[in-house]
């Protein structure tokens, strides 16, 4: 038997008040394995960018359920990583030392050799920049810099909202490279993304619906959607 790195079972949050709130995502049923990549896709206020907060812990679902692993504890990192729409760095570590941050936080600098991470961000076509604070590079670069932190380590799980939002086609092709990689290792790997190369390559597409009236989620980040 199958099991799930990730149930969601009528998952949704509410937003708004007694006078509108609006439920995103619609409520949803979804289960991810190892192995496996799976594209949410939706239009704007459809509640990707929730659905991805609450499959990662980062929120609480007031409907429905989640569980990792089958516990209702969500596990840490690197075991679930995540690249958030938000680019979400810190400013005074340099380009490799954020790649790295999170497995040395973790004990695990053995799984994580010089030259891998260097290789990792040739293949992102960041190596030039690994020496560089995370502030000097561009938006785009940034974005890549947080594809490497995620899949740094080989994760057992990776959630990733809206991954090549800022980048041209070529890496965007060079960051769906890698997260194919991951999962052909065993990830369970969900994108929320309006990117239909994403979605083409993916194992398995859920298609959200769009929450009639749907308000910005409190707490989504700058940037993001409900």
């Amino acid at each position: 038997m199958t099991t799930c790195a990730i149930e969601a079972r009528g998952i949704a949050k509410v937003h708004g008040g007694e006078d509108g709130s609006v439920t995103t995502p619609a409520p949803t049923d979804i289960a991810l394995v190892a192995g496996e990549l799976v594209a949410v896709t939706g239009a704007a206020q459809s509640g990707k960018t929730t659905l991805v907060h609450l499959l990662a812990g980062w929120d609480a679902p007031d409907r429905g359920t989640v569980t990792w692993h089958g516990r209702p504890e969500p596990p840490g990192w690197p075991q679930l990583t995540v690249v958030p729409q938000a680019l979400a760095l810190l400013d005074e570590l340099t380009v490799t030392e954020n790649v790295t941050l999170p497995a040395r936080g973790r004990g695990r600098t053995g799984a994580l050799a010089p030259a891998d991470v260097d290789a990792l961000l040739d293949r992102l076509g960041l190596l030039h920049l690994g020496g560089r604070s995370t502030a000097e590079i561009s938006v785009g670069e940034r974005q890549r810099v947080m594809v490497a932190r995620a899949v740094a380590g080989g994760p057992e799980v990776l959630l990733a909202d809206e991954p090549t939002a800022h980048q041209d086609d070529r890496h965007a092709g060079l960051i769906l490279d890698l997260l194919a990689e991951a999962v052909s290792s065993g990830a369970a790997c969900l994108v929320a993304t309006h990117d239909a190369a994403i979605a083409a390559g993916a194992d398995r597409t859920v298609p959200l619906p769009t929450a009639a009236g749907a308000v910005a989620a409190a707490g989504a980040g700058p940037g993001a959607e409900p």
